[in-house]
């Protein structure tokens, strides 16, 4: 299943359901705990997963096709997460580019929640950035809790599947002092989307082509199986170290090719387009602004 998450002036959610032949979402903000229910594990949940699939199958039949007018486009999560852990250097080739070798664990830094935007906002070049560097990444949500979890336990929680963009203001990372939040957490810095895809439509999420393009320019492309650990394998990791809750994100980390490691480095300038996807998934572009706030 694939998910579009609206909102309208009010705050209010609104949830679209894909379905291929209407060739648009339907709106099934009502059926949010059926939903939610049939992306967890058990006997339950895996029959109202069928009667959905079915419906879909059917195309939808009395269903709405979600109204946009007053709606926007929101994050591809629908929950605001309590954690958002992100996964650094854990592409051999990207850990070469930004440090000369590869780790033999990953390394693990949290995003900030009030970074989390949507895929059709404006990325915000910070005031006083000059390093401002993209990372296209898979993105995992979770749907149960996880301490101390096996590999095998992780792949069970594992509910979907987006994508984020990584924005990441390298001096405030790198040359400021303290961990890597500082330069990770920015407004607009962790867009997610276009949309969740449920796992029973990715059933191999270590071998997906990500890609990332700058004015048209293919910077960064490569496909997860070069992780050097796999995908439930690195959610596991995380949860050795914190406990994880439904509606968590994990975010695996990202290719070679980034601004930062280039010869010269080319960092995001305003006014630059950035565009970032998966075939499975889809894509995002976004355009790159200064901010002027306080």
């Amino acid at each position: 299943m694939r998910l579009q998450y609206y909102s309208d002036e009010e705050g209010e959610s609104v949830i679209g359901l894909w379905v291929p032949k209407r060739n648009c979402f339907i709106d099934v903000t009502d059926q949010e705990e059926q939903l939610w229910t049939c992306m967890l594990p058990g006997a339950a949940s895996k029959k109202m997963r069928k009667e959905i699939e079915t419906w879909i199958s059917q195309g939808a039949p009395k269903g709405v096709p979600v109204d946009m007018d007053g709606l926007v486009v929101s994050s591809a999560l629908h929950v605001l997460p309590g954690t958002i852990a992100c996964l650094g250097k854990s592409y051999a080739a990207h850990a070469m580019e930004f440090s000369g070798d590869a780790p033999t664990e990953p390394s693990i830094f949290l995003k900030a929640v009030s970074a989390i935007s949507s895929d059709l906002e404006e990325v915000l070049r910070p005031v006083g950035s000059t390093k401002l560097d993209y990372e296209v990444e898979l993105a995992v949500i979770l749907g149960d809790t996880l301490k101390n979890a096996t590999e095998e336990e992780a792949a069970r929680a594992i509910v979907g599947y987006t994508l984020m963009c990584d924005y990441s203001e390298r001096a405030f990372q790198l040359e400021r002092g303290g961990q890597w939040t500082k330069g990770k957490s920015y407004e607009s810095f962790a867009p997610f989307g276009p949309v969740l895809v449920t796992k029973d439509e990715i059933h191999a999420p270590d071998n997906l082509v990500l890609t990332l393009k700058v004015n048209g320019e293919i910077r960064q492309q490569d496909t997860t199986a070069s992780l050097i650990w796999p995908v439930a394998k690195l959610v596991a990791y995380v949860s050795q170290f914190m406990t994880l809750n439904p509606g968590d994100v994990i975010s695996t980390g990202t290719p070679s090719g980034v601004g930062h490691g280039m010869t010269p480095p080319q960092y995001l300038q305003p006014g630059d387009v950035v565009e970032f996807g998966c075939d499975k998934i889809g894509w995002v572009r976004q355009h790159v602004v200064q901010d002027t706030a306080d």
